[in-house]
């Protein structure tokens, strides 16, 4: 007897059977126990995710002689006759090879007649995109009013190229990718039933691969099968497939985030001398990549990654001092470097790549960058108010000597300037408990908190600093409007703290801080040309 691969063994059979497309299994049952069966479906989807097994079972569910039914019995003679291929009142044609007006034609010919065993006549048409122009409309007018006793099932790949006059007239339903965790089940469900043993992270790699077709799955792993024997280990699918090694992977991620280059640099050239392609590396690392920012970004492992413990724990090791950040920026440069890895110089381009995802792990935190600036701004201000009470302008000295003379005259006091700037810079506390020791900025919010509690204890969300006679204010969005409505009050402080007319100026924060980071931002870019 002639062996039959896996694929065609583990074919579904029953509704229930098919894998990681429970919205259209429901739809489907629902409409067939309801009576309320379409005479046209179109099935889009990507290859080996079930449009033709679905198909398949959908003409069996009401063609069955218990039927229609919501499923299938697979044992009566309609059912057996359609899963085998060779029921009458079943027809596949292959869209690719079957494609004419002299085709389309015959069939238009062949709807008229009733069907000769069963209740429905099934027409499925395999990559109907593949029909010619005037074949689809030749197709139209049959597909729109069928005679009642026939179905027809379209199925592909390509859905934009199917026309909006024939995908009018179908119930549309949209396949999905199957799931790496439903892929490895079925994997794992298909050995149990073969006595085949396997080790536990075997089959991630084989549902990476197969990239959402069970198909393809199931593929792979008849190749395996046949290399490995009775048991298939974790290193035998990956010299099968070609995927680089997860620890090699680990070195070269490692070696970025310990700054070794010289080490990253060392296990590409030997991943590349061991035969391996520039495009398996470079996948390895965006797929590691990937599996780090998710597990930093959920704070965990989320289900739908697959990963043993010793790699999770290793992966946690490396994420454990990186910012979310720091991670999402490397993996969007290697993703906007696909193009490079497929060029003349691929080795050159991973190199190049690797250097430059050194170069951004170098990258200081942009918020900490934008503080250190900050930090700078402030000290600038606080030197030049030093400069304003200290050894500044004699002639400002004194002017402000004169102005705050005038204004104890005012109030009928002998000059009291206890608690205004002298001369040195050096501040006393008059005997009623004047204004805080210290100086510039600094002393000036802290004049404002013992004056006006409240109002000083915005100004520490603040940033001040004073240019000449302006006091500038960088004020936050959160505390300015109330700010802002002390103005005068701010003002007539300042001018009491200063002793001489000031202007006082309220800018927002906001702005300061996107222009510093518009900078930052266009160095980053001058640095790795992008």
């Amino acid at each position: 007897m002639s062996y039959t691969v896996i694929a065609r063994r583990w074919r579904p059979q029953r509704f229930d059977d098919v894998v990681g497309q429970p919205h259209i299994i429901t739809t489907l049952k629902n409409s067939i126990k309801a009576g309320r069966i379409a005479h046209a479906f179109l099935f889009t989807g990507p290859r080996g995710v079930g449009k033709t097994s679905l198909a398949r079972i959908l003409a069996k569910a009401v063609n069955c002689v218990n039927g229609p039914t919501a499923e299938p019995c697979n044992v009566c003679e309609n059912c057996v006759g359609i899963a085998s291929g060779n029921f009458v009142d079943v027809i596949e044609i292959d869209a690719a090879s079957t494609r004419g007006i002299d085709d389309i034609k015959e069939l238009r010919e062949t709807v008229r007649y009733l069907p000769m065993k069963a209740a429905y006549k099934v027409y499925i048409l395999d990559e109907a995109h593949m029909l010619t122009d005037q074949a689809r409309n030749a197709f139209l007018k049959t597909l729109e009013e069928p005679p009642g006793h026939n179905i027809f099932i379209l199925a592909t790949t390509e859905s934009q190229k199917i026309p909006y006059t024939i995908m009018s007239r179908c119930q549309r339903f949209d396949f999905r990718r199957i799931t790496e965790k439903e892929i490895v089940e079925q994997l794992k469900a298909v050995c149990r039933k073969d006595g085949i043993t396997f080790d536990e992270g075997a089959f991630h790699h084989v549902a990476v691969e197969a990239d959402g077709s069970m198909r393809d799955a199931e593929s792979i792993l008849e190749q395996v099968i046949a290399y490995s024997g009775q048991h298939i280990s974790e290193s035998d699918v990956i010299n099968i497939i070609g995927v680089v090694e997860k620890e090699v992977i680990h070195r070269i991620v490692r070696s970025l985030v310990t700054k070794d280059l010289k080490d990253g640099l060392s296990a590409i050239e030997a991943t590349l001398g061991e035969g391996y392609d520039v495009n398996q590396v470079y996948r390895g690392l965006v797929s590691y990549m990937r599996n780090m920012m998710i597990v930093k970004a959920v704070g965990g492992l989320p289900d739908f990654i697959t990963m043993g413990e010793d790699e999770y724990r290793d992966l946690g090791a490396l994420i454990a001092d990186m910012e979310y950040y720091e991670i999402q920026n490397m993996l969007y440069y290697m993703l906007r470097s696909e193009d490079l890895m497929r060029g003349l110089f691929p080795r050159i381009a991973l190199e190049t790549l690797y250097i430059n995802l050194y170069n951004l792990s170098q990258l200081r935190d942009v918020e900490r960058v934008i503080g250190e600036l900050r930090q700078g701004t402030e000290y600038k201000g606080q030197e030049a108010g030093n400069r304003e009470q200290g050894a500044g302008s004699r002639e400002r000295d004194a002017g402000g000597l004169r102005r705050r003379e005038a204004a104890g005259r005012e109030r009928g006091s002998e000059g009291d300037v206890s608690h205004m700037p002298s001369a040195s810079g050096e501040e006393n506390a008059s005997a009623e408990g004047g204004r805080p020791a210290g100086d510039g900025v600094r002393g000036f919010v802290e004049y404002l908190k013992k004056k006006k509690p409240f109002l000083g204890s915005m100004f520490d969300s603040c940033e001040c600093s004073v240019e000449g006679d302006d006091l500038v204010i960088l004020v936050d969005r959160k505390y300015g409007n109330f700010i802002k409505s002390e103005f005068e009050e701010v003002c007539r402080l300042t001018n009491e703290f200063f002793g001489r007319m000031m202007n006082v100026e309220f800018r927002d924060a906001g702005d300061r801080k996107k222009n510093i980071l518009e900078e930052y931002v266009k160095e980053a870019d001058s640095l790795f040309n992008l």
